[in-house]
């Protein structure tokens, strides 16, 4: 559009530290080989063919586990843990 490179990687745009933490990239890895195990455990998630129902999981989270969260009543970011 301008004519010109704009910027030469996506680091200059924000990246990793920025895309993860609001959202944009669900996962961040430390290399490609590591990147390429979690496609294939999302693909996981994936029917086999067209059509057919998502793989059903059990969870590993009982519905019936007691709460141990109370959130504050000052405001809080939830995806910062403590």
């Amino acid at each position: 559009m301008l004519g010109r490179e704009v910027y030469s990687s996506n680091l200059q745009i924000g990246g990793t530290q920025i895309m993860h933490s609001n959202g944009v990239t669900h996962l961040v890895t430390k290399d490609d080989l590591e990147g390429v195990a979690a496609i294939l455990n999302w693909l996981a998630f994936v029917p086999a063919k067209r059509g057919m129902i998502p793989p059903i999981i059990k969870p590993e989270d009982s519905i019936d586990r007691e709460i141990e969260f109370v959130p504050s009543k000052s405001p809080y970011d939830p995806r910062v843990r403590e």
